[in-house]
């Protein structure tokens, strides 16, 4: 006959041992890396004095990065911006948009960066300068280099000097195929809020950004 005491650490026993294979069944999350804050997004915030309680939001939710286009936005604007992510552990990387149409030289990109603590070039950058032009970039500009492309554009990436990238899996029937490329280029996949941002079940552990902060 089994003491009863005996049973009831066998009892305890498959109790833990069922929790451990539950947890153990749980599904690995993907990561929180980046989202962005666009033109009329800082805007808003600044005009109200929000910008410190928008940061504060963006890392409870896990991020570490925000991407800031700061594309006519006021100097004194800028500096906040950049200041309110500091204050709550977040990389301010400013987001050079669509250069090509504002004919921005390589100097140009380092002057509007330069208030933020890395500058992120993206497919637009990527489609319309050169690689000698990136790594003119890279050898003026000495913090980190953020780079962003579309999947069709990975014979694009510099073979050195980006310091972190990202390919823009945006579309929904592309996406199987875009994970794949991102994770051959070592990439962390960017999600649209409106297409593929739904889908983040199928990350697995991979890093992610967002595109763009929705708020809570």
């Amino acid at each position: 006959m089994i003491p009863r005491w005996m049973g009831g650490l066998a009892r305890t026993a498959c109790r833990l041992l069922a929790a451990a294979l539950a947890l153990g069944a749980l599904p690995v999350q993907a990561a929180p890396n980046g989202t962005w804050l666009s033109q009329p997004q800082i805007w808003y915030y600044g005009t109200r004095q929000s910008l410190n309680g928008v940061m504060a939001q963006i890392r409870a939710s896990n991020y570490r990065v925000v991407f800031l286009d700061v594309r006519k936005v006021s100097d004194a604007m800028q500096r906040e911006a950049a200041e309110a992510a500091r204050r709550h552990g977040l990389l301010p990387v400013v987001w050079v948009q669509s250069p090509q149409y504002r004919a921005l030289r390589i100097p140009d990109l380092v002057h509007e960066a330069r208030h933020g603590d890395a500058i992120q070039v993206d497919d637009h950058f990527f489609a319309n300068y050169t690689l000698a032009d990136f790594y003119w970039l890279r050898q003026v500009y000495t913090k980190p280099i953020f780079c962003s492309i579309q999947p069709f554009q990975a014979g694009l990436v510099p073979s050195t000097g980006c310091n972190q990238l990202d390919v823009q899996c945006y579309t929904a029937q592309q996406f199987p195929q875009c994970l794949k490329l991102a994770d051959r280029l070592g990439a962390v996949v960017s999600l649209s809020t409106q297409n593929t941002l739904g889908h983040r079940s199928q990350l697995g552990a991979r890093p992610f950004n967002t595109f763009l902060w929705q708020g809570p």
